[in-house]
């Protein structure tokens, strides 16, 4: 992974050394600079978005390896806990609108 991040990089560099040599010394300057000009772009969002995706999902699947079990734990206590509040709100709605009703009668 590594070596294809360094790879993506040389390339990234190698285009936009390719985009001042076509526009200053070739014929076809301005076809050849709007080339060299995506070929750049393309190859340097390439690599920082591989780069960004490598190092996120690295440390994304790093912090779920050692925390992982932490994580579901909590998960099932917020959902138990929101689940009894939910419960709590509509027992304690379903009696406010009952006596409310209650007193219109």
């Amino acid at each position: 992974m590594i070596f294809f991040l360094f790879l993506f990089r040389f390339f990234s560099f190698f285009s936009c050394f390719f985009l001042f040599f076509f526009r200053f010394f070739s014929l076809f300057g301005r076809f050849l600079f709007l080339f060299s000009f995506l070929f750049c772009c393309f190859f340097f969002f390439f690599s920082f978005f591989f780069c960004l995706f490598f190092f996120f999902g690295f440390f994304f699947s790093f912090f779920l390896l050692f925390f992982g079990r932490f994580f579901s734990f909590f998960f099932s206590l917020f959902t138990v806990f929101f689940s009894l509040l939910f419960r709590f709100f509509s027992l304690f709605f379903s009696l406010l609108l009952r006596t409310f009703f209650f007193q219109l009668l």
